[in-house]
């Protein structure tokens, strides 16, 4: 195993051609055919070749100091996604800037190489979709999906060059709302329209960037109060967030209550 570390180590730092995953360093041996065959068997495969592929997604080429890091930009990395850069100018914040929603605590310690940025957070997982495809993607999201569908906001979702934020509440969700309701939002594209873009705002707010806001103005136009004990611990309006998504053009914040724009009344 030592061999294969030192392998390893070179072959990234000393030569041009870098390798995936760690699989693709024991085959590089050429000798390690029984470590690749027990590694298989015990399930290790999968695991080890998608560990090389995390950790490419941390790693950008040439140097990248936090100096020209401005709000949504994307920088794209050695072997994964891009990483979505943000910028919060909250006087209260400890933290202000993230990367794929991972607070920077130590920006710019400087290495022979360039630099290395200490975040909070491994990012992962790694953002693959955008926000339309990870809603139809998901089963717990399919009453949300068909919504968006309905009130013609697919296009818009899906947009690669999208900065949003959506707050999806699951299926469970939809269900609490009184009975009727459902079925007549789905019938009436205007109040469905008017109630899912009260779920999207125009920007991407993280859950380093919910837990140090307050009031956030919705695409629809009001705002949505956000209470936090932490950033693990969220509130919007009066839904709990259950998890968050990094997306290609965005964040998705999963909620267990449908946000009801003031406006209106069921």
């Amino acid at each position: 195993m030592k061999l294969v570390v030192a392998v390893l180590s070179l072959a990234c730092v000393a030569n041009a051609q870098w390798p995936l995953t760690i699989i693709d360093v024991l085959e590089k041996v050429g000798n390690e055919t029984t470590l690749i065959s027990l590694t298989k068997q015990a399930g290790l495969y999968n695991r080890l070749n998608g560990l090389g592929k995390v950790l490419e997604a941390h790693l950008v080429t040439g140097k990248v100091p936090i100096v020209d890091w401005t709000n949504d930009k994307l920088i794209p990395t050695v072997g994964g996604p891009n990483i979505r850069i943000n910028v919060y100018d909250i006087s209260r914040a400890a933290i202000t800037l993230t990367a794929n929603g991972a607070g920077v605590v130590n920006p710019d310690c400087h290495a022979i190489a360039g630099f290395v940025q200490v975040i909070d957070l491994v990012m992962y997982p790694l953002p693959n979709g955008t926000i339309v495809s990870e809603i139809t993607s998901n089963n717990n999201l399919s009453t949300l999906a068909t919504a968006v569908s309905k009130a013609g906001l697919v296009a818009t979702l899906s947009a690669v060059n999208g900065n949003f934020t959506l707050f999806a509440p699951t299926n469970k969700a939809f269900s609490k709302l009184p009975p009727g309701v459902l079925d007549g939002l789905l019938k009436n594209v205007t109040a469905l329209t008017n109630v899912l873009t009260y779920h999207v705002l125009s920007d991407v707010y993280n859950n380093v960037g919910l837990y140090y806001s307050s009031k956030l103005k919705t695409v629809q136009g009001k705002n949505v109060t956000i209470k936090a004990s932490s950033r693990e611990s969220i509130m919007v309006n009066n839904a709990a967030v259950l998890a968050e998504i990094s997306t290609t053009n965005g964040v998705l914040h999963v909620i267990d209550t449908v946000l009801i724009p003031p406006t209106m009344h069921f």
